[in-house]
């Protein structure tokens, strides 16, 4: 079983919410909420790979290395 956590950020990147999530679709479709919501979101799985994100990536988290 995958799990995935989704974490929402604000513009100054501080972590507000973070929701962990089973289903990769419905860990998607948190994902997208909490970027409306936040501003950006992104979804890493049980191993803290990205596994997508939305939004404006804040400069404070730097720019992501895949």
């Amino acid at each position: 079983m995958n799990t995935f956590t989704t974490i929402g950020y604000n513009s100054q990147g501080h972590a507000v919410e973070h929701e962990t999530q089973n289903d990769s679709w419905v860990a998607t479709e948190t994902c997208l909420a909490m970027s409306e919501q936040y501003g950006y979101a992104e979804t890493l799985d049980l191993w803290g790979r990205h596994c997508g994100d939305y939004g404006d990536r804040p400069v404070a988290l730097g720019q992501r290395v895949y």
